[in-house]
């Protein structure tokens, strides 16, 4: 198994043990703003900055702003913007039929690339689910990832899953749950929670990992040239 795909902050790839790990699905999961694409951009541009490629698929119109921002931070002695941006396909899904097809036509990609993003997983599928009174829709996004998962370990790749959050009114606990549930959690071989409190620090929660235990946590800030660490 090759070295996991690290993200560029320290405390992030600390907790997750060097980084996204090959061969598995990481699903990143919080609240809106909590920092889910920020964690999947760096991963994304220090892969570029290393002279590797990645597949980012958005559902969600990612700012190139933003991603910029970040491949010029990661980008290394004699580097340009360009040549770590140049490494980073970006496809565009604008629909949940979309989305199916951009997952379906990664694996053209599979073999020229380090690491596949799904940007966010859940995203249409909080607008199909409403009409759809027989779970086909979870359904699909639960085959979205068991493909991808198939291409993580047939070509020893790494593949982060960002996911939206619902709060369950049945539960006793306020705490927000990952849409898609255990099905999608049951394919993922690292899931990841992430928080946002006050003065923009940032905290992730280990809630799944094949080799490191549970309620691990590691605190961090989004900048301006990426993500720093913050000391617990």
């Amino acid at each position: 198994m090759s070295e996991p795909i690290p993200t560029g902050c320290a405390s992030i790839d600390d907790l997750l043990g060097g980084g996204f790990e090959r061969g598995a699905v990481t699903q990143v999961y919080g609240p809106p703003a909590a920092g889910k694409t920020n964690l999947a951009l760096a991963a994304a541009a220090e892969v570029a900055a290393g002279g590797a490629k990645s597949l980012y698929i958005d559902t969600e119109g990612v700012s190139l702003d933003r991603f910029e921002q970040l491949a010029s931070a990661h980008a290394r002695d004699g580097q340009t913007v360009e040549d770590t941006a140049g490494r980073v396909i970006i496809s565009d899904a604008l629909d949940f039929q979309e989305q199916e097809e951009a997952v379906r036509d990664a694996e053209a990609f599979a073999d020229q690339v380090d690491l596949i993003v799904l940007d966010s997983a859940t995203g249409f599928y909080r607008l199909e689910r409403d009409r759809d009174d027989g779970g086909e829709t979870l359904r699909t996004v639960a085959r979205q990832i068991t493909h991808l998962l198939s291409l993580a370990r047939k070509h020893d790749i790494a593949v982060v899953a960002t996911n939206q959050v619902f709060t369950d009114p049945d539960s006793d606990s306020d705490r927000v749950k990952p849409l898609g549930g255990n099905t999608l959690t049951h394919w993922s071989g690292v899931v990841l929670r992430v928080e946002r409190f006050r003065g923009g620090i940032r905290r992730a929660t280990l809630e799944k990992h094949r080799s490191k235990p549970a309620g691990e946590t590691a605190r961090f800030r989004i900048t301006g040239d990426g993500l720093d660490a913050v000391e617990e």
